[in-house]
């Protein structure tokens, strides 16, 4: 997060999400992350490409483990509602972790976006030009608004959409992850 921006927000007394809550996010993020690569392996369409894998290993070592496996896979409509089932499952799965990281961020977000939308009303107050909508200051908390308002509706959505938890909290994790480098 921008120093300017920290300053800010810590000047309205809104508190930076702490080492535990960003340390939250990431462990939501690491099950996110397996729990997308679980889900890429059940896919209905890898159906013909599991079949074959599984024909292809019983030939190589004619096993009873094996052998299961190719009648497990054998009806490709079965197969595909199973996989569909589990694809589903798991997206939802997902969807918790997200819907967690939204829990833990929207206050924060809330308020961040009611600071922001307070400071850019003050500083267009304080201009007398009618350009004041053009000023710096003004455009920079502008934009700062705007990401914060996205960050929070993204926060406020991301159990009903495909959102990773660190994907809600990029308004603030990335830069604060990019400034604590610098």
């Amino acid at each position: 997060m921008k120093t300017e921006l920290r300053k800010l927000l810590t000047g309205r007394g809104i508190e930076l999400p702490c080492e535990n809550e960003i340390g939250r996010l990431r462990e939501l993020e690491g099950r996110w992350r397996a729990l997308e690569k679980r889900r890429a392996l059940v896919t209905p369409w890898r159906v013909a490409e599991d079949q074959a894998e599984a024909r292809e290993a019983f030939l190589a070592d004619p096993s009873l483990e094996n052998e299961l496996q190719i009648a497990v896979l054998a009806d490709t409509q079965q197969t595909a509602l199973r996989y569909a089932a589990r694809h589903r499952a798991i997206s939802e799965l997902m969807a918790q972790l997200s819907g967690q990281a939204a829990e833990l961020l929207a206050p924060f977000l809330a308020a961040v976006c009611a600071a922001l939308r307070d400071e850019r009303e003050l500083r267009e107050a304080n201009k007398t030009t009618a350009y004041a909508h053009n000023d710096p200051k003004v455009k920079e908390c502008r934009v700062w608004e705007s990401d914060a308002d996205h960050a929070y509706n993204r926060a406020v959505t991301a159990g009903q959409r495909e959102f990773s938890p660190m994907q809600v909290a990029e308004f603030f994790v990335t830069e604060q992850v990019e400034e604590e480098g610098q």
